[in-house]
């Protein structure tokens, strides 16, 4: 006899397969067929006879029918019966009840495992076990029954029934009843004559009369009584408070029902009665607005004229803290110095400092101090760098740059107007229209030709291959400074305020080959242009902190990722000249350039 500990050993039955917990069921399972045998799940199978090897004696996988086993890639199993898998004209088979049919032979349709005959090229469907034309329609019940009807448009299925929509409804998918009637518990009742409220049924008053209500059990008429609370009955000139009525003239309703004020300015605080020319409610609890405030709806309040002060719904003593809020999140921070007022915190509020707003302020996260300067989140020296609203250029006064809406010209060979950047060689003034004898008339469809950093809004690629062919793009060192040539994944963009708000990912740089773990930022341009289609990006900047948000310049770089265009980048970067003198020449030529300018203005007007 088999005794089994119901606490230590559970058992699951399926197929006569049992498994004993304490053994390893991913490899061994006990088999109750003529016996109870242990069997390797991975070398033998349970069927009702007994176990069997899972393997045939060619390799082939086997599995159990009934009392007898069946190769699973040559036959099929269908109901008891074991039949081959493909037919004698190479056609594969499926199981329909006991019996195989061919699944694309048009002329066999199975409903349900029993299989039917139709015409070729009608069209039938199953309704259940049963086949349905194309004019029928199949109703069925909650038990699976079901019947078939004539398809007609005012007619529709309740479980296995057919009825008029138009005189009838079914009532709760369970009873067909006409329109007008309804149950009142167990009772049917005229809705034109009775009215039912909580499976009570009251005579002589229709369901749809609009002077007559429920309440409860009740029905009342509205013109005379009112409901308080699904239960109470009132007068029609009374307000509910609670499950009792009140004079709205006399009285107030509080959290425990009625009281009667003595001044107009009372109102309810809690359970109680406070004068709101003098007083605050704080929650439950009435206070001197002169000598306290209150924090929050929980009861929190501080007294006036002393250390401690709110921040959010807290209280904290603001000799040794500071509140802290950032983008609707609010922490209290320990002061570092007596005399700090202030804090600044970055946007996920990982890191906050406190600071003292008289010498020192925030920016992006940073304490700097007041002394210093600050474009976006660069530091902005006056005397060399250019900060155009916000948009930083690093030694852009050094190069002879000047201010144009967000970006930067020169003016040797560049003019500004209206915030807008023209070059001289379309001979423009500000004032009028370019004139190079041509009537030069834009089309509607063009596009204002993008500056600097915004010429990543060009779309051709052969655009910025022939610009760095011919050194169109500044990829070298600066006095210095490395440049640094990321690769970055575009997630999202969006235009906001006129500038393109770009979301990416910093993959690695291009140069040193550094990996920089899937760096999220946020990335602003001071471009206006439609979506940029490049889903890759060559970002090259000298930037060192990449902060959640970058505003880039046009001191900065962004090309679209193309074989050609890294190609190129990573070879005109090896052949970089360093030399500080490079930076001399160039200043030279640009300043030739703007003489020799002026120079034929000066001749040109003379001669005239």
């Amino acid at each position: 006899m088999l005794s089994i500990s119901i606490i230590s050993i559970f058992t699951i039955f399926c197929d006569f397969k049992v498994v004993f917990a304490g053994q390893d069921s991913s490899n061994e399972s006990t088999c109750i067929g003529h016996s109870i045998q242990t069997y390797q799940k991975q070398t033998a199978i349970c069927c009702r006879h007994g176990i069997e090897p899972k393997y045939s004696g060619d390799g082939q996988e086997q599995d159990c029918c009934s009392n007898q086993t069946y190769i699973i890639d040559t036959q099929l199993c269908c109901e008891k019966s074991v039949v081959f898998k493909i037919t004698d004209n190479g056609r594969e088979t499926k199981c329909c009840g006991s019996l195989r049919y061919d699944p694309k032979d048009e002329t066999k349709l199975c409903c349900n495992g029993k299989l039917h005959e139709k015409k070729l090229g009608k069209r039938s469907w199953c309704c259940g076990q049963l086949k349905m034309k194309s004019n029928e329609r199949c109703c069925k019940d909650l038990h699976g029954d079901v019947a078939i009807h004539k398809k007609k448009p005012y007619m529709k299925c309740c479980q296995t029934e057919y009825y008029n929509k138009g005189s009838h409804y079914c009532f709760r998918n369970r009873k067909i009843l006409p329109l007008h009637q309804k149950l009142c518990g167990d009772q049917l009742y005229d809705t034109r004559t009775n009215k039912c409220c909580m499976k009570k049924l009251y005579n002589n008053i229709s369901d749809n009369d609009p002077d007559y209500d429920c309440c409860g059990v009740k029905v009342f008429h509205k013109a005379m009584k009112k409901c308080c609370s699904l239960s109470n009955l009132i007068p029609a000139a009374t307000s509910c408070c609670q499950k009792e009525s009140y004079n709205t003239k006399t009285e107030r309703c509080c959290d425990n029902g009625p009281i009667k004020f003595q001044k107009h300015s009372e109102q309810c605080c809690g359970a109680t009665l406070y004068d709101s020319k003098t007083q605050g409610c704080c929650g439950t609890r009435s206070f001197n607005i002169s000598t306290h405030t209150c924090c929050s709806s929980s009861g929190n309040m501080v007294a006036k004229y002393t250390d401690n002060k709110c921040c959010g719904t807290t209280t904290y003593n603001s000799k040794a803290k500071v509140c802290c809020a950032f983008e609707n999140k609010i922490e209290i921070v320990n002061k570092s110095e007596d005399n700090h007022d202030s804090c600044c915190s970055s946007g996920s509020m990982n890191v906050s400092e406190s600071f003292s707003k008289n010498t020192h302020y925030c920016s992006l996260g940073k304490v700097i101090s007041n002394e210093i300067k600050m474009c976006g989140s660069f530091e902005y020296k006056k005397d060399s760098d250019i900060c155009c609203q916000g948009v930083f250029e690093k030694d852009g006064k050094l190069n002879g740059k000047k201010c144009c809406g967000v970006g930067t010209f020169s003016k040797a060979t560049h003019l500004c107007c209206t915030n807008q950047i023209y070059s001289r060689k379309e001979r423009r003034r500000c004032d009028k229209k370019p004139s190079n004898g041509l009537l030069n008339r834009r089309p509607r469809n063009m596009k204002t030709s993008a500056k600097g950093v915004c010429r990543i809004c060009n779309d051709s690629k052969r655009f910025f291959v022939k610009a760095l062919k011919s050194n169109g793009f500044d990829v070298c060192k600066r006095q210095g400074n490395s440049l640094k040539s990321l690769k970055v994944r575009i997630i999202s963009q969006r235009r906001h305020s006129g500038k393109r708000r770009i979301k990416m990912i910093i993959q690695t740089d291009l140069y040193s080959e550094k990996d920089y773990e899937r760096k999220k930022i946020e990335v602003l341009l001071p471009c206006s242009c439609r979506r940029i289609r490049a889903s890759k990006a060559i970002l090259i900047t000298e930037l060192e902190d990449f902060r959640e948000t970058v505003r880039l310049g046009d001191s900065d770089i962004l090309l679209p990722w193309y074989s050609s265009v890294r190609k190129h980048v990573l070879r005109q970067w090896k052949t970089c000249k360093t030399k500080k003198n490079d930076l001399v020449v160039n200043n030279m030529l640009e300043i030739k350039s703007f003489i020799d300018y002026k120079y034929n203005k000066l001749t040109e007007k003379n001669l005239k």
